[in-house]
């Protein structure tokens, strides 16, 4: 029989327009379990062998993806070739300490965040990277967009769009 967390994982995963076969829930259910938030392909190799599910590197990356663009999984903002996921999908901010390549989650207000850049911009002048992931629907389909106004000064040039 089912555990209920089994059968909530499988109703979100319906819910998000994924297919809900064993393997996924086990895996969501594991990524959710995992007492670290912020995972590469290789901790989550590591995680799926400790826990006996069985899948191979290239299916495993699949379904992260899979997860991370159904909204089930965040992609952590990262200037690093290897993608990193978050296993708390909402939105929220990260500080990455460079030294020791430590993640924390910021789960504060936009007023709270943006004292925390002011403070860290003053105590470290140039030397701190704001780096921010604009998802595809706030970014929108007409590159020529100007956004100034509404966001408070980000725009986006005639014909280019941002990295991702």
């Amino acid at each position: 029989m089912p555990r209920v967390e089994d059968m909530a994982l499988r109703e979100e995963l319906q819910r998000a327009g994924l297919p809900a076969p064993r393997a996924l829930v086990r895996l969501l259910a594991l990524l959710r379990d995992s007492p670290e938030t912020h995972l590469r392909l290789a901790d989550v190799m590591r995680l799926a062998a400790q826990n006996e599910l069985p899948t191979g590197q290239l299916g495993l990356a699949r379904q992260l993806e899979s997860l991370a663009d159904h909204g089930l999984l965040g992609r952590l903002p990262t200037t690093e070739a290897e993608a990193v996921f978050d296993t708390v999908p909402e939105a929220h901010a990260h500080l990455i300490y460079e030294e020791d390549a430590q993640v924390v989650d910021l789960h504060v207000s936009p007023e709270t965040l943006l004292a925390i850049l002011r403070h860290a911009l003053a105590a470290w002048p140039g030397e701190v990277a704001v780096l921010a992931r604009l998802p595809a629907r706030a970014a929108g389909s007409d590159a020529s967009v100007d956004r100034t106004a509404a966001d408070g000064g980000f725009h986006r040039p005639s014909g280019q769009g941002f990295p991702r």
